[in-house]
């Protein structure tokens, strides 16, 4: 973890993991399709489209 993290809400982390479990608990489909759009780690962005098909069934 980076000192910068402690700043950051969970879902900006550098740790992909942490990140994970942030996209796991979100309920904001808006930030969940910014996390598909930017984020870094391909494991992220699938769990944040798998997310936002849960929300919407």
């Amino acid at each position: 973890m980076k000192f910068s993290d402690i700043f950051l809400p969970k879902i900006a982390r550098s740790d992909p993991e942490v990140r994970k479990k942030a996209v796991e608990n979100e309920s904001n489909v808006k930030l969940l399709k910014q996390v598909i759009e930017k984020d870094s780690d391909s494991g992220v962005r699938e769990l944040a489209r798998k997310r936002i098909e849960e929300l919407r069934a």
